[in-house]
């Protein structure tokens, strides 16, 4: 669940600046988009943080380590606008395969009922914007 913590604050951190990045033709899509990415990821890693507190303490949230572990994920992150902004979507459906890659680990390797349903909603989520940058790249 830490690990599940920390990409969703990884990713949220990169939609948000991509989400500043936005430029050209389809800026305001582009920009709307990320804009909703980044909203959505803070209230799941918001729903996860408040999860693992109750069930583990307030340990994990240790904010220089959840740091640390952020910038890990982000170091191949661009951060640097490109060509119709197609780079920020390439990597943000990187980032989304990893999130339900870790969801279904968690679920296979075990956990409660309401812990199973939280994090599968937030894979369906993912599965949803997946879809979208798959339209968007084309």
């Amino acid at each position: 669940m830490k690990e599940l913590m920390i990409l969703l604050r990884a990713m949220q951190m990169y939609a948000q600046n991509a989400h500043h990045l936005m430029k050209g033709n389809t800026f305001m899509q582009d920009h709307s988009f990320f804009g909703d990415v980044y909203e959505q990821l803070d209230s799941d890693f918001d729903d996860v943080s408040e999860r693992i507190i109750g069930l583990y303490g307030e340990e994990p949230l240790h904010l220089l380590t959840i740091m640390k572990s952020v910038v890990e994920k982000l170091v191949d992150a661009p951060s640097v606008g490109t060509l119709e902004n197609k780079t920020f979507y390439q990597h943000q459906l990187h980032l989304e395969d990893k999130l339900c890659d870790l969801v279904k680990m968690i679920v296979s390797a075990g956990c409660s009922h309401g812990t199973e349903q939280l994090i599968t909603e937030i894979c369906n989520k993912a599965e949803v914007r997946k879809y979208k940058i798959k339209q968007r790249l084309k």
